[in-house]
């Protein structure tokens, strides 16, 4: 059929809008709420009954999303890789002129997340940064899989140190008024400290020290920063997995090889054209589309073609089985 031309604006409009609402249909359980906020929110994640995967609740507070059963605000979920970026507290301590050898206000800046629950902070993307003049600010992590008895093993911090108030420069962190170092893999939980020592000759440039887990593509160091506001947060990445490990299921489901012989939990891969990998931060696995395919692997029909595929041509691909492994 013959198509004059000024119609065909219109058509590929049509198409992609089509291609918008078919796309939005196969990533979000039908009849749940597809974004909060201007967050999008794909499944396995969920508001309300019926719309989420155990341990991947969603709230939608005044309009903005927040992890179930926390503050923990939530700037964006993705279901590939598997990530979510949210915003953490900044830990805190601050010194009185009259009293510069003690502190006299502080905030641990503490997070709390269940060590059985399907989150984990970031050790890849995330960095430990400790602010101040003469600061030395520490973090302290629970135990989790594979951890020992004590109640806070994991520590890590860095000391930074300024001569004057002009030592710190913008975008350095390299110990002189800001330090970073990188965290280990499996932390649930963070809560910071800091050692006291005399900030008598800093009050006017550096009354406080702070410490906070960050993304390492979310901060540069400014010198202004040393006189951050207390109630500023930071954005940090939390990898995710599917972990089936509560005590309402016999025999915990904390990998691929779990999950196919599992009979009392259900798959998580559920798509056609949809593989398990094994999490990289912590137990549990992850799903993704096969080569050749994208979407969103834990609806079912979420994996849709997205040929041409640079490895894989169309002749050679099998349909797989609903759990493949």
């Amino acid at each position: 059929m013959w198509t004059p031309l000024f119609f065909l604006p219109a058509l590929l409009l049509a198409a992609a809008a089509a291609a918008s609402r078919t796309v939005e249909s196969l990533t979000v359980a039908p009849g749940c709420q597809a974004s909060c906020g201007g967050v999008d929110i794909p499944y396995p994640f969920g508001i309300g009954s019926g719309c989420f995967r155990k341990g991947f609740e969603i709230e939608c507070i005044n309009n903005g999303p927040v992890l179930a059963g926390t503050t923990l605000q939530v700037v964006y979920l993705s279901v590939d890789p598997a990530e979510s970026l949210v915003m953490l507290p900044v830990a805190w301590q601050c010194y009185n002129a009259s009293r510069p050898g003690e502190a006299e206000d502080y905030s641990n800046g503490e997070t709390d997340m269940n060590k059985d629950g399907v989150y984990r902070i970031s050790n890849t993307h995330n960095m430990l940064v400790v602010l101040g003049c003469n600061t030395f600010g520490f973090t302290a992590s629970a135990r989790t899989d594979g951890g020992t008895a004590a109640s806070y093993p994991n520590i890590k911090g860095c000391m930074s140190y300024c001569n004057n108030s002009a030592s710190a420069e913008d975008g350095m962190c390299a110990g002189v008024g800001c330090c970073h170092v990188d965290v280990p893999p499996g932390l649930t939980d963070s809560y910071f400290r800091f050692w006291a020592y005399d900030h008598s000759a800093m009050m006017d440039y550096s009354p406080c020290d702070y410490a906070f887990l960050v993304d390492r593509t979310n901060y540069t160091f400014r010198r202004s920063d040393l006189l951050m506001d207390r109630n500023r947060t930071s954005r940090v990445r939390l990898d995710w997995a599917i972990r089936d490990n509560d005590d309402t299921v016999s025999g915990a489901v904390l990998s691929c090889a779990d999950a196919a012989m599992s009979t009392t939990t259900e798959y998580a891969c559920i798509s056609y054209h949809s593989e398990c990998a094994n999490s990289i931060n912590g137990p549990g696995y992850n799903c993704s589309c096969s080569d050749g395919y994208e979407g969103n692997p834990y609806v079912v029909n979420g994996c849709t073609s997205c040929w041409p595929s640079p490895n894989i041509p169309p002749s050679t691909v099998v349909r797989p089985t609903a759990k493949t492994i």
